[in-house]
């Protein structure tokens, strides 16, 4: 009777050793687009905003453990607080498949291109303040000549505020890589640089 009743117990606890060794299947995600519900969220519209620049940002700022993966994530961290910085707008993208505005920031007009940040507005089907935002976006910008791939020949100065944003999507190597994948625009000086202010909230003069 001993001998059965360790077998059982032998045999059950193997049967639980080799479901502690199966991997969970993972929840399949079902945004349209890479970490979407964060990329539209209004919900930090009344927060107040804290100061910041583009150098401080890829200077300063810690990459989270977020990648390519990570298509569900929440906020989390430093994306739960919304930023305002004074930057020169250097590149203005309308035409994106998730039908975002694409902004490429430095912290000078002459800084060299790829020393930007990302900022995005999104449609404003989402929030009529995106609307207005990019309504302002394109009285500052005025009658500035626009280049191919939305290039501005003049750069313009401008504040932006919204919600800082991790892009890991363009990150190589995992969660923990310094690696990234060269597709975030001219924004590749290093894994600092996928950090966006996407949604943005207000734009402005300086």
């Amino acid at each position: 009777m001993r001998s059965t009743e360790f077998i059982l117990r032998g045999t059950t606890l193997g049967a639980f050793a080799l479901l502690a060794d199966t991997p969970l299947v993972a929840q399949r995600c079902r945004e349209p687009h890479y970490r979407w519900t964060q990329k539209v969220d209004t919900s930090a519209v009344a927060v107040p905003s804290q100061p910041t620049s583009v150098a401080s940002i890829l200077a300063t700022w810690a990459p989270p453990l977020l990648a390519s993966r990570d298509d569900c994530a929440p906020r989390g961290d430093r994306e739960l607080q919304t930023y305002s910085l004074v930057a020169w707008v250097r590149r203005v993208d309308k035409i994106k498949d998730d039908e975002d505005w694409h902004l490429e920031l430095t912290d000078r007009a002459d800084s060299p291109a790829d020393s930007c940040i990302v900022a995005e507005i999104p449609h404003p089907r989402y929030s009529r303040r995106y609307a207005l935002a990019r309504s302002t976006l394109d009285s500052l910008i005025g009658g500035r000549r626009i280049g191919k791939g939305g290039i501005l020949r003049r750069p313009v100065q401008a504040r932006v505020t919204g919600l800082a944003f991790f892009d890991g999507q363009h990150r190589r190597g995992g969660r923990r890589s310094d690696r990234i994948d060269g597709g975030h625009g001219r924004c590749n000086s290093s894994v600092r640089a996928l950090w966006e202010i996407h949604p943005i909230y207000r734009i402005g003069s300086p």
